[in-house]
């Protein structure tokens, strides 16, 4: 879901002019760069996001649903810690402004959609196709990030911003948090692992699909809404229909919202909302259920895909 950079630049102006002020380039060393997790740097100076270097994080011991709420509210706070509200009739961004907000095409956003999309198939290391683009290898700023004249010579159709990055962005969060392939299906699109889930031999995966209206979400669980066309009528249909433009958000907490029937809202954090990792309040009923197929939204919730554990 992303808005033209004009409407980015009008929510900045309109709602917190200090979240969207330019940020000076301080001359930190690298490891004490956010967003930047590279695990080795390769003979021509060009780092190796952790996703690609081709090792699995260890599950972590406190379960897998609680490793991923910490990853995702740790990529959360990176990105500027914005909110938004799922309301009935509108959509609402509030950037808190404690916090610099980055937006998915600024160059400080480029280490972390690189690591990213090293978590999806083909894994791809944007870094060495910056330093391609460029014409040399030493890509890294002082500061730990790609330095700005790689950076200005990048096609977009060749960064890590050129496509939807949102399931990317999942995939990253599981793999970071220790699960192996063989309990999910990562992808660069919502689709493949949603359909896998729910077609998938019972006990082989580590989430279980059920229909949004069966069971209430819990943190570590995904929420999943079709995005185009009309939904199919019941959330098994989904895996007759084919495939289909889908987004999932990962659940992190709860919290009380005065535009929900029930009082309460899961807090849900996705990539590529709004051109940023942004966190969604979404209504729950009196039953705990998130409310389906709000209007207006673009998110028609179906599915949610529950954590079985690693």
């Amino acid at each position: 879901m992303k808005p033209m950079a004009a409407i980015a630049a009008i929510l900045c102006a309109a709602l917190i002019v200090g979240a969207c002020a330019p940020r000076t380039r301080g001359r930190t060393p690298v490891a004490a760069r956010p967003g930047t997790v590279t695990a080795t740097v390769d003979a021509g100076g060009i780092p190796v996001p952790y996703a690609c270097s081709g090792r699995q994080p260890a599950l972590a011991p406190g379960g897998l649903a609680a490793a991923m709420v910490g990853i995702a509210r740790g990529e959360w706070q990176k990105w500027g810690a914005r909110t938004i509200d799922i309301r009935p009739d509108a959509t609402v961004l509030t950037l808190p402004g404690r916090i610099p907000a980055v937006w998915e095409q600024e160059r400080e956003s480029f280490p972390m959609l690189a690591e990213y999309w090293c978590a999806v198939p083909p894994y791809r290391n944007y870094w060495e196709q910056a330093a391609k683009s460029a014409g040399f290898s030493d890509i890294v700023a002082d500061d730990g990030g790609i330095d700005d004249d790689a950076f200005k010579r990048q096609s977009v159709g060749g960064s890590p911003f050129g496509e939807p990055w949102s399931a990317a962005f999942t995939s990253w969060v599981i793999h970071m948090a220790g699960l192996p392939e063989s309990r999910f299906r990562y992808s660069d699109t919502h689709w493949d692992y949603v359909s896998d889930a729910m077609t998938a031999a019972p006990g082989t995966r580590a989430f279980r699909a059920l229909g949004i209206a069966l069971a209430p979400p819990a943190p570590g669980d995904l929420v999943c809404a079709t995005r185009s066309g009309t939904p199919p009528a019941t959330w098994q249909d989904l895996a007759l229909q084919g495939t289909r433009p889908m987004h999932c958000d990962i659940v992190v907490g709860y919290t009380a919202c005065n535009f929900s029937p029930s009082g309460r809202c899961i807090e849900a954090i996705g990539g590529n909302v709004l051109q940023a990792v942004s966190l969604s309040r979404i209504p729950l009923d009196s039953a705990g259920r998130v409310v389906p197929g709000l209007p207006g939204t673009g998110r028609d919730w179906l599915v949610v895909l529950k954590n079985q554990g690693g």
